[in-house]
């Protein structure tokens, strides 16, 4: 047993990643298998190891503490964004099997898809710059290929992959370019050497940090540049969706605090300039996305500008924090609540509604017509799902205490922007929300409504997911009426 602990002492914080290494060495002898049965075993066994990297993230740093060196840093935020890849991953094999199980190139699958969650957690381990764009470059080269592998049977396809990836590689060439300026200018090999620096004023080292701004722009696809992310959505496998929004657009997300600090640092110095770039980039995220997802008809398009809507809620509260409405605490803990929210809603929403689609072939929002009459319980964790999307109402406190202690005028013009923002959002969010379930629930055309059927297994995943949106809720509304509940060290409010 002692020599078991210092064995795991040594690969310190490797762990999780041996076990993913292991079994992606093991799916690779059968990478030319077709047999059903060998396609379920290398199903459970990608799922055990997930669940055993999950749990041996939190114990090893439960058990050993945070961890630094010149290429990775293992802290808090590290446990919390490894914990959602895997989370996301485990998700993401059930979409994948339900989908792909018939696929001929299933074990190809299988093992890039592997090959990619082993390339996010190295993403957020890296500290050293050389180590970040290695990672990232991977990442998106690996999440090229499982996108290519899992469209392959689909007729003009490619040149909608091809054009969604075009902005991807941009994104690594202004990475490179970003880094090599970085370097170029100071020598330094992270960001937290630069923060702690005198170069950190540098004129040079701002235009770094506006290159690596522009690439994640480009990243994430936001307005104006959404049109190949929405094509490719519309157009692809259903799974196709899925791996974009549970694992390349997280993954987005850690990549973008990796220089958090740095940011943190111009805006504590009341960077006129990039509050206004934050809250412009917000109005276009929240406004874009409400206007799409309410124009179309399309299912998946309206979940993709849904989720391009609740990017914008994201930079809404790093826009806040910029102006001064909520302190870094609550930015951070308001950032995970919205991935919690983006990943908990959609993947059980997206569990219902391409099923419906898998058995109708509709891919309109009339295919829902009368689904909540006619299977009354999916309706119901319909409702529960869309109340998670109330979570931007959380904002709403931030507001109301900052208007207490200095009251309306005193706001200044940029905060009662943000407000303004704030209130739109959550207009057009409760008009999609009732535009989606009154279809669900509007009585279905006689003679169209086809009966649609759900598997045992679909039931126990969305009802799991209703579950944890309730207890969530639950303990949000009890943190913000200040109830005592020291027992779970949670308040929604970070105060």
């Amino acid at each position: 047993m002692s020599f078991l602990i210092q064995l795991s002492e040594k690969v310190n914080p490797f762990q999780s990643l041996i076990i993913l290494a292991a079994v992606f060495f093991v799916l690779s002898f059968f990478v030319l298998s077709r047999s059903r049965a060998v396609k379920n075993f290398l199903v459970a066994l990608v799922s055990v190891s997930l669940i055993v990297a999950f749990y041996l993230n939190i114990y090893c740093y439960i058990s050993m503490g945070s961890f630094s060196s010149f290429l990775i840093f293992m802290g808090d935020l590290q446990v919390i964004e490894i914990g959602i890849v895997i989370f996301s991953a485990l998700n993401l094999l059930y979409f994948i099997y339900i989908y792909h199980a018939d696929n001929e190139n299933f074990s190809k699958i299988l093992i890039i898809f592997l090959f990619s969650i082993i390339s996010a957690i190295f993403l957020i381990l890296s500290k050293n710059f050389l180590l970040i764009f290695t990672s990232i470059s991977v990442f998106i080269l690996a999440i090229f290929q499982l996108v290519s592998v899992m469209n392959s049977g689909i007729d003009k396809i490619s040149l909608n992959i091809l054009e969604y990836f075009l902005r991807p590689v941009l994104t690594i060439v202004l990475f490179f370019l970003g880094f090599s300026l970085l370097y170029g200018v100071i020598d330094f090999k992270d960001f937290n050497q630069i923060l702690q620096s005198e170069y950190i004023t540098n004129p040079l080292i701002v235009l770094a940090l506006v290159i690596f701004g522009a690439a994640l722009y480009m990243y994430f696809f936001l307005f104006p540049f959404q049109g190949p992310y929405l094509r490719l959505i519309k157009r692809g496998s259903l799974s196709t969706g899925s791996l974009i929004w549970f694992l390349y657009f997280p993954v987005g997300f850690f990549t973008l605090m990796k220089p958090g600090e740095l940011y943190i640092f111009f805006i504590e110095k009341d960077n006129l300039f990039l509050s206004i770039f934050l809250i412009a980039i917000t109005y276009l995220c929240i406004l874009a996305g409400s206007i799409g997802a309410f124009k179309t008809n399309n299912l998946r398009r309206i979940m993709s500008f849904m989720f391009l809507f609740f990017v914008g809620i994201y930079l809404l509260n790093i826009s806040m924090y910029s102006t001064g409405i909520i302190d870094i605490s609550s930015m951070v803990l308001f950032s995970f609540v919205n991935i919690f929210i983006m990943l908990l809603s959609f993947m059980s929403m997206s569990a219902i509604f391409f099923n419906v689609e898998k058995n109708t072939g509709i891919g309109s929002i009339d295919s829902i017509r009368g689904l909540g009459r006619n299977n009354r319980y999916m309706g119901i964790n319909l409702v529960v799902i869309f109340l998670s999307w109330l979570g931007p109402l959380y904002y709403i406190e931030p507001f109301i205490k900052y208007i207490v202690k200095s009251g309306f005028p005193g706001m200044g013009v940029d905060n009662i922007i943000l407000l303004i923002a704030m209130v739109a959002g959550c207009v057009f969010l409760l008009v999609n929300i009732l535009r989606i379930l009154i279809s669900v629930f509007k009585k279905a055309e006689p003679g169209t409504y086809k009966k649609i059927l759900f598997s045992w297994s679909l039931y126990a995943y969305v009802t799991f997911f209703s579950l944890v949106i309730i207890i969530s809720l639950a303990m949000g509304l009890l943190g913000i009426l200040n109830v005592d509940i020291a027992f779970l060290d949670f308040n929604i409010s970070g105060t």
